[in-house]
Parts: C-alpha cells; structure tokens; sequence
C-alpha cells in the first residue's frame, strides 16, 4: 500500500492538475477533503491515521479509482475478469438515515471500485453489496454521522444482533431490529433516541449492515 506521504502527494498532482499545474500546499489539500487544516497539519506531522473516508469521497466525485490511488493498480487491471477488484453501486444522492429519516432509495448510483480482499474481510457478497451515505447520530459511537456503509443486500434475515438498512413509509433508515409479537421494533444505538415500532407490512429491508467507513 502506498505511504501516507505519497498520498499526499497523489492528492497535490490530482488537484494540480486540476487547476492547470498550478502549486498546491497542504491547506489546499485540507480544503479539497473537507477536512480542519490544523487537524490535517497534526495527523501529518504524526504520521497518524489516514483520512481514508474523506480521500475515498474525494476520488468517487473525480471517478479515479480507489485501487489505483491506495495500491498503485492500473485501471485496466480492474476490469479483468480475473482481476481481484469489482465495481460496487455507490448511492452517492441516497443517504440513510441514523435519526429522522431519509429518501427512500431509489435506483440512481454511480460506481465504486473495491478490492475484493476486503468484501472478503467484511463477509459481503460481491454481488449484492452497495455502498450508501449515513446522516444522524443515532447509532453512534458505532455508526457515525457521515460514515459510509457496505450493505449485503442478500443478507434480510432479521439478526438482533446486527444492523440492517431499513426502508419504511417514513423514509430510509439504519437501525438494529427486534421482533416482539406481531411488531417490528427499530432500535438505535444511541440511547437519546426513542425505538420506532411498526409492522412488516410497513418496512421493507435493503440488507444487512457489513462494514462501515467513518470520517475521522
């Protein structure tokens, strides 16, 4: 995998060149991934924890791809049949919600590429996994506000233990299920959050949560 340092620089030619060759500085890479400068400046100068949510939100609107960018693989490996890469629908105008609500999903993506080595990790089908937006803080600390979700759509057999992505009348959202009785009980992590209790006939589930993406 390549350097946090060659990141950097990788993002600085990308901008560069974006700008007409023009010279880019560190603040200008903080300002592209939306990312406080003196926070930027800090986990650099540490070495710290890559900004990977923030960088992999900065290569999808470019459409460059993840595998290129991390692991110097050329793009035409990536649509080798044999290749150990697949490209994932990525609902970047969908987002769910972890509070009040959100657009119910629809059919609009645009594409994703990631290695399989790490839907492997995850335990999601290549096939059937998406990748969507998170709004709310009601399942944090596990699930943050801005995070970004892998979700097995082949994967709706209610685990209590799990979190799934829900679709109901009131919009999308993302929440663990208990079953009691006849009832459908939606339940957040966060406990300032009041349980949402419908009926199967209301809901209907996209798939389980597998991995997760948060901002740092």
């Amino acid at each position: 995998m390549v350097s946090y340092p060659e990141l950097i620089e990788k993002l600085k030619n990308i901008l560069s060149q974006e700008l007409g060759n023009k010279k880019i500085f560190d603040k200008d890479i903080a300002v592209a991934l939306e990312i406080d400068y003196d926070k930027f400046r800090k986990q650099k100068s540490r070495n710290g924890l890559i900004p990977y949510y923030e960088i992999m939100s900065f290569l999808a609107k470019r459409n460059i791809s993840i595998n290129w960018f991390f692991f110097n693989q050329l793009p035409e490996t990536l649509i080798d049949s044999t290749s150990n890469y697949i490209l994932l629908k990525y609902h970047k105008s969908i987002i769910t919600s972890a509070g009040g609500g959100a657009t119910n999903y629809k059919i609009e993506f645009s594409s994703l590429t990631t290695d399989k080595q790490l839907l492997d990790y995850i335990n999601s089908s290549y096939k059937y996994t998406e990748a969507l937006h998170v709004s709310g803080d009601s399942m944090e600390p596990n699930i943050k506000d801005g995070s970004l979700v892998f979700v097995d759509k082949s994967k709706t057999t209610i685990d209590m233990k799990s979190t799934y992505i829900v679709n109901t009348n009131d919009g999308l959202f993302i929440k663990r299920i208990e079953l009691k009785d006849d009832k459908i009980i939606l339940k957040s992590t966060n406990n300032d959050f009041n349980d949402i209790i419908t009926t199967s006939s209301d809901i209907s589930i996209i798939g389980r949560v597998c991995g997760v993406f948060s901002k740092v």
